[in-house]
């Protein structure tokens, strides 16, 4: 019990404030206008399906790690792992951007919606490199049971990411009011800093799995 509840429990919460980055940028956006809503719901497929071609590298990362340290054996999955996930951010992030406005336009006929799905998405989109090496990292992590490590990190963002919303969607302080392209540029924010926790970590606090 306890091994399963210091590796189950932190992976558990891990998803729980992954899933908040959605519904934290749907309150906000909501109080935009409905076609703001309508956008961010047709554009979040094609981010759940970035967050799935990630995680499925980050999986296959994780367990070939896992079975070559439990053999003695110099790892190479992970730098391999880190250069594929790296080209198809690069790929992934052309594509999301270049077919967007073709792909709204097939559920919708709303000019407004369509406009607003692609100034998100073109927000939102350029930050999908920084997702694929988050999600490597988070499984390198995982992989050698720094469990807490990806919890704090993730926290990190999604805090981010919630105190960010507000203040860019609709321009509090300092910051100009950015519309929908605040909430997208929130949630950026939000996992490039992930991503930052987890590069502080890997060089303050080295593992046994190292990028070559």
């Amino acid at each position: 019990l306890p091994l399963l509840l210091s590796m189950g429990l932190p992976m558990a919460l891990s998803m729980l404030v992954n899933s908040l980055y959605n519904i934290v940028d749907s309150f906000f956006v909501a109080q935009i206008s409905e076609d703001a809503m309508t956008a961010l719901s047709l554009v979040f497929p094609i981010q759940n399906f970035i967050n799935a071609v990630g995680i499925g590298f980050g999986v296959g990362i994780n367990a070939v790690i896992s079975l070559h340290l439990g053999a003695g054996q110099r790892d190479r999955a992970a730098s391999q792992g880190l250069a594929l996930s790296l080209v198809h951010g690069v790929v992934l992030t052309v594509a999301g951007i270049a077919l967007m406005p073709a792909f709204l336009g097939m559920f919708t006929t709303s000019q407004a919606v369509i406009g607003l799905g692609t100034r998100y998405s073109n927000v939102a989109f350029s930050f999908t490199v920084m997702i694929m090496l988050g999600l490597v990292f988070e499984k390198l992590f995982q992989s050698v049971g720094a469990m807490k490590t990806t919890m704090a990190s993730m926290l990190c963002g999604c805090v981010a990411n919630i105190l960010l919303d507000p203040v860019l969607i609709f321009g509090l302080g300092p910051f100009p009011a950015l519309g929908i392209e605040g909430a997208a540029l929130a949630t950026g924010i939000g996992q490039t800093l992930t991503l930052a926790v987890y590069l502080a970590v890997y060089f303050l606090r080295p593992i046994q799995v190292r990028i070559r």
